[in-house]
């Protein structure tokens, strides 16, 4: 009982006479994306039933190219409703791309890239899309 009473003693003086080693992980920098969709104007209007054609451009500062596979997300609102994912595309090898998109309501329309390591997340402009 006494020497374990002394181990215990010596070793709480000993971790607070010894140095305590900061160490802070490296801060991870994504490289700043940008992302844009053009899908004919700010504001569109598509007969309900037709589809509605957009491109899509992510980007990153200095690099002509990213990565093959990211994902990036169309996405909805429709009036103060949360964002809705309701297309996902993978980026071809020039960071561009195209879909159709079937939209039932008027909605605000977006794309979104959730980011990576190495790219940060971004979103696009919105383009309002009004059904007819």
């Amino acid at each position: 009982m006494i020497i374990r009473t002394l181990l215990a003693g010596l070793t709480a003086v000993g971790l607070f006479l010894s140095p305590v080693a900061a160490t802070a992980a490296p801060a991870v920098h994504a490289k700043p994306t940008t992302l844009e969709l053009d899908a004919g104007g700010a504001k569109v209007k598509l007969k309900k039933g037709n589809q509605l054609q957009i491109k899509g451009k992510l980007g990153a500062n200095g690099e002509r190219q990213l990565t093959l596979g990211l994902d990036v997300f169309a996405q909805v609102r429709i009036g103060a409703s949360t964002w809705t994912n309701i297309y996902t595309k993978s980026c071809t090898p020039n960071s561009t791309w195209t879909a159709k998109l079937s939209i039932d309501a008027s909605a605000d329309l977006r794309l979104y890239f959730p980011g990576t390591s190495v790219y940060a997340t971004a979103t696009s402009n919105i383009v309002g899309v009004v059904v007819i």
